[in-house]
């Protein structure tokens, strides 16, 4: 049994992974890659010393839009020239050959920004960090498409804008009434997030012609670091499934989400390294990128991946209230 025979891969693509994607190269080890959620991920790897992911996408029934494997690709080799991202090797973007939309990246070396910070950095560090951050993500940000919108296509030419594309408030009614496993809201809480909904749902409207390049997935969790002479640097932004185009404030709330959890200083380095990169923000970047950052909020705890996270999302619920004046503080049950 060869190896990819043992990976569990069909006899189509191991043909196409070895004589089309990898050609001339002898795979040693392919085995399963962690930290894949919505895609089967595997690590491949070859005699000749290259190491390789293949990206096999699956038929997605999250409520947040994801990409197609021919966008994804799009979408890389857009960013290549100015953000670090992991460099497109073959593509079957449509699985006119293996079944299945795959795509063979090169594996990147480096370190998840969500590991580094979980180690509890010293404020300079995390200041560093923040800074270097805030600079790839203002070099995403320059990126310009035609119009604010979804992708539809490898043309990266946004699809028009749905008027519910702006409705925070029926995003939250249709995530509470298709509620996943893995946590539970209190009545209290659920109001309180239809609440904060309806509350600061119109802010949205301020960011609607914004078109710039959006992750929208910019956590420590998809941001890979490398530390070379000392010195701290982004080795590769990854996973640009959910990618859009829109405000950088949805990516600048992501990342902030969870910055509670964080030194003081990595936040400040990673709002001053956005500035010093040439990245705007407008006087009111706090309360917007929060109520943006809701959309996916209100996702996570309504379908949790898991207790944890629910757990840290429900905090940030709760804190957002908190900054919210004239919102029912009951939130009992």
């Amino acid at each position: 049994m060869t190896i990819a025979e043992r990976a569990g891969l069909d006899t189509a693509t191991r043909a196409w992974l070895v004589e089309r994607a990898l050609p001339g190269q002898t795979l040693t080890d392919v085995r399963p890659l962690v930290g894949g959620f919505t895609n089967d991920m595997l690590l491949v790897t070859t005699r000749q010393g290259g190491r390789y992911v293949m990206r096999r996408y699956r038929p997605s029934a999250t409520r947040m839009r994801r990409n197609s494997c021919a966008v994804e690709e799009a979408v890389l080799e857009r960013a290549a020239p100015t953000v670090p991202v992991a460099g497109v090797v073959a593509s079957d973007p449509y699985g006119c050959v293996t079944g299945t939309p795959t795509l063979v990246y090169r594996f990147v070396d480096g370190i998840l920004l969500s590991h580094v910070l979980a180690e509890e950095p010293t404020e300079a560090e995390a200041a560093e960090l923040g800074g270097v951050v805030g600079g790839v993500l203002a070099r995403i940000a320059a990126v310009r498409l035609p119009r604010p919108g979804p992708f539809h296509d490898a043309t990266l030419v946004p699809a028009e804008a749905r008027n519910g594309d702006a409705d925070l408030p029926g995003f939250v009614e249709r995530c509470l009434a298709t509620t996943g496993d893995g946590g539970v809201l209190t009545r209290g809480e659920t109001d309180a997030l239809r609440g904060l909904a309806a509350q600061t749902g119109h802010r949205v409207a301020d960011v609607s012609g914004h078109n710039r390049l959006v992750h929208c997935d910019f956590n420590p969790k998809n941001v890979l670091v490398s530390r070379e002479r000392g010195r701290w640097d982004v080795a590769a932004v990854l996973d640009w499934e959910q990618a859009f185009s829109g405000s950088p404030l949805y990516d600048i709330g992501n990342m902030l989400r969870f910055a509670h959890l964080y030194p003081p200083s990595f936040a400040d380095g990673f709002v001053s390294g956005y500035r010093n990169a040439g990245g705007l923000l407008p006087h009111d970047w706090r309360a917007l990128s929060r109520t943006l950052d809701l959309f996916t909020l209100a996702d996570i705890l309504t379908a949790p991946p898991d207790t944890d996270c629910f757990t840290r999302a429900r905090t940030v619920l709760l804190r957002h209230l908190a900054d919210e004046p004239g919102l029912a503080r009951d939130r009992r049950s």
